[in-house]
């Protein structure tokens, strides 16, 4: 079951947590995937319009496929490059320490997704990662 939609700003973050949602069980897939993807898109969504877009509107494109082994989440956004999977991360304890929220995003998708690829493409990042039920 394959659905891909556009989003153009981080206030439709809960239509792409319900999509993710309603895609994945109408596959039969278990509940704990379902929260595991939703952690995955919500971290990758809010970076991509706070960072690539600054907090202002964007383009960003989101293809859900759910299959009997997992749901494959694919994200395109048309800002600057960047890879989240060789970004450095951020020292969590020091950011913990100093009382600084957040940093902790891209260690959640690189721990709850397997496979992941990011490529530049036509001035496009696309990353492409599965949510597995035999997590």
């Amino acid at each position: 079951m394959n659905l891909t939609r556009s989003f153009t700003s981080l206030e439709q973050l809960p239509e792409l947590l319900d999509l993710v949602d309603e895609n994945a069980k109408n596959a039969g897939l278990p509940d704990s995937l379902v929260f595991r993807a939703q952690v995955v898109l919500e971290e990758l969504f809010v970076n991509i319009f706070k960072h690539a877009y600054q907090g202002g509107e964007g383009r960003a494109e989101v293809t859900l496929d759910a299959a009997a082994d997992g749901l494959f989440l694919r994200l395109e956004d048309w800002g600057p490059p960047f890879n989240p999977l060789t970004a450095n991360l951020p020292d969590l304890q020091n950011r913990f320490e100093l009382g600084i929220p957040g940093g902790a995003g891209l260690l959640l998708v690189r721990n709850m997704g397997e496979n992941p690829r990011y490529s530049r493409e036509d001035g496009r990042n696309i990353l492409e990662v599965l949510v597995s039920v035999n997590e």
